[in-house]
């Protein structure tokens, strides 16, 4: 029997649901699935699976059909493809997580479905000021740069958009991790069993 180790609101994780999503993501990585996850990654793969459900509830149903949707997921399953050493053995793969190249590209559709509303809702909050981005190019870019050149770093000014991103993202993984926090206190998230 396939027992429920986690719930959010009235959808059930199942340890089936853990297992298929631990072998789609040997698969996103170019492996043939295999094995069941340790107990380490079972608690990773669900709590991927928790904020899953949560972030996919608060999507439109539509948000994963968009024409560049659509085209993200075909170009990330081409990547993916070309891990596996042939096509048998990406074939092979295919088989091993029960799926067809349709079921992966609708799942890889609604992924990309996903990041867009993160990006639409998050990356207006998360624009770093000024004194942040000449901060984090002084304290942290130019001693990383001087690691692995020998050079003088470029200026702020050829770089500042580098920077900036990489401020943006950093602030929208915190916003994402407080976003999933409220998400979780109001629709009930309960973990049965790790």
């Amino acid at each position: 029997m396939d027992r429920v180790v986690a719930s959010v609101g009235p959808i059930a994780i199942t340890q089936r649901d853990v297992e298929g999503e631990y072998h789609f993501e040997q698969f996103l990585q170019g492996r043939s699935p295999t094995g069941s996850p340790d107990s380490t990654a079972r608690r990773a793969v669900l709590n991927r699976l928790i904020s899953q459900k949560l972030l996919t509830g608060q999507m439109s149903d539509t948000a994963g059909e968009s024409a560049n949707g659509q085209k993200a997921a075909e170009k990330t399953l081409n990547q993916v493809r070309k891990e596996f050493p042939s096509d048998a053995a990406y074939r092979s793969a295919l088989e091993a997580i029960g799926m067809t190249e349709p079921q992966v590209l609708k799942r890889l559709a609604i992924y990309q479905g996903t990041l867009r509303m993160i990006d639409d809702r998050l990356r207006s909050s998360a624009w770093p000021a000024p004194d942040e981005v000449e901060t984090y190019y002084r304290e942290t870019f130019v001693p990383e740069y001087a690691k692995t050149h020998s050079t003088p770093p470029p200026p702020l000014a050829e770089v500042q958009g580098q920077v900036q991103e990489v401020l943006v993202q950093k602030k929208m993984n915190q916003l994402l991790e407080k976003w999933l926090e409220r998400l979780k206190s109001t629709n009930r998230v309960v973990i049965h069993s790790n």
